[in-house]
């Protein structure tokens, strides 16, 4: 052990500035791993856990055909309760409930491929308790001093929250939509400036007659309501946000709200 700390004393600076983790590595008993010890290090094994400890971005480093992991303080709290075990650990061992997934990821990283998943999900027990989480992952080879891959590193980014965050937001505008259709009166919902048709209840469809309105702007879908100065009705609406309001009408339609000047506009029809 102390010939192990006598080498980490003598590493150079690329672990200076390291952060938490930084230090735990400089620390570590590297020669217990396949790794050996800190001071024997390959240059180019040096240069990528510098960049690893350095970057403010959760990156985990895989090296070797263990795939035996280095990260930096933003890999070690995503990793949760699986910190600091994991350092220096064989990333199948650390994973086991992943072991698949990452076994597919050293054999094409060390392959010299890349690997790229937007919102992937997989369970992960980083507290002791099997939780669902979704994140971007991107995996490329680093090389040796050879240019043959020697690991692979892994940028991990979670977006569990905002994945949640969509499909709620999902439901949230999916249980609109069913309330709205089933309105008794006809509505619609038209958005940009052409004021094209996103959404269109029963009700409103059985006003206008069986034609195809979706994804068509109003006066391309209507054109015979031109006439009655709708078009104008809604252009005012949509440049302004400020809704309009019109009871026993003549006009087919009535404007009763505009979303935004921006990105839409809310047609609600009565007459």
């Amino acid at each position: 052990m102390s010939d192990t700390r006598s080498d980490a004393a003598n590493v150079g600076d690329f672990l200076q500035r390291g952060g938490l983790t930084g230090a735990l590595i400089r620390d570590y008993d590297w020669a217990a791993t396949a790794l050996g010890p800190i001071g024997s290090w390959p240059q180019s094994l040096k240069s990528a856990v510098g960049m690893v400890v350095h970057s403010t971005v959760p990156i985990v480093l895989l090296w070797g055909s263990d795939g035996i992991m280095i990260y930096n303080d933003a890999y070690s709290r995503f990793a949760g309760a699986r910190h600091p075990q994991a350092l220096g650990a064989k990333v199948r061992e650390s994973w086991a409930e992943v072991a698949d997934f990452n076994d597919n990821v050293m054999k094409v990283g060390l392959s010299g491929g890349t690997l790229a998943y937007k919102d992937q999900e997989l369970t992960l027990y980083r507290h002791g308790i099997a939780e669902q989480v979704w994140m971007n992952l991107d995996y490329s080879p680093v090389l040796d001093e050879r240019g043959v891959p020697a690991g692979v590193v892994a940028i991990v980014v979670e977006t569990t929250a905002r994945v949640l965050a969509d499909r709620r937001n999902a439901a949230e505008r999916d249980r609109l939509r069913k309330m709205f259709e089933q309105a008794p009166g006809f509505m619609a919902l038209f958005e940009g400036p052409n004021h094209v048709f996103t959404f269109a209840n029963a009700a409103y469809m059985r006003l206008i007659g069986p034609r195809d309105v979706i994804g068509k702007p109003v006066r391309e879908a209507l054109p015979e309501v031109g006439e009655q100065g709708f078009f104008d009705l809604l252009d005012e609406c949509y440049t302004s946000a400020r809704p309009f309001l019109a009871h026993h009408s003549e006009s087919v339609c009535a404007v009763l709200a505009a979303r935004s000047k921006i990105d839409s506009s809310t047609l609600s029809t009565s007459r």
